[in-house]
């Protein structure tokens, strides 16, 4: 019965990663994976389904805000993956309402070198923060928020290491400034 159990979670993955592939992805609500849920319970080792999951187009675990989503379970996976492909994990938490976190999807998207940059150091989780679920129990282990978006860093196996204002990545007009955005990736660059 768990060898059917773990063969069928295995199909539902495959079949999810399959319809990814081949259906049209709308900007910045593109769904990269699903949540741990998948995973067959009481397996040996449930690592393993992650990590030989871990194809992710653009570095994105989770890369749109969803109120419905687990972050704690999110995270989970990311530790696997980050600890696998030796990146660090980059938690970005906004909302569909947040403009500067469209702005940042938008200066990704011009800016291939600094997207780059975050593909090659880090696994990103976006976090849903919004009037209809604003993730106060797993936000409370990390510094306040001074804006959105706001970006938390942290090390390959979860371990917190920087708060950064997004603001003081900004041009004051609609962007970022790429300097200083390439800068403070580099600076929270694991060492490989």
């Amino acid at each position: 019965m768990l060898r059917l159990g773990y063969f069928l979670s295995l199909l539902l993955i495959l079949t999810l990663a399959c319809s990814t592939l081949s259906a049209p992805a709308e900007p910045a609500q593109m769904i990269v994976t699903e949540a741990p849920t998948l995973l067959p319970q009481n397996t040996e080792s449930p690592t393993q389904e992650v990590a030989q999951s871990s194809e992710l187009p653009n570095s994105a675990l989770v890369d749109f805000y969803d109120p419905a989503r687990n972050p704690a379970d999110d995270l989970a996976q990311a530790i696997v993956i980050a600890q696998k492909e030796n990146k660090r994990i980059m938690l970005e938490l906004g909302g569909d309402w947040c403009i500067w976190c469209k702005y940042m999807d938008d200066f990704y998207k011009s800016h291939p070198d600094i997207l780059q940059a975050r593909v090659e150091n880090y696994v990103l989780v976006k976090i849903n923060v919004s009037e209809e679920n604003e993730n106060l129990e797993f936000l409370s282990q990390f510094p306040e928020a001074a804006g959105y978006p706001h970006i938390y860093i942290l090390e390959s196996d979860g371990t917190f290491l920087h708060s950064q204002n997004t603001a003081d990545l900004e041009d004051g007009a609609d962007s970022y400034v790429p300097d200083v955005f390439m800068a403070f990736l580099q600076k929270w660059t694991s060492v490989k």
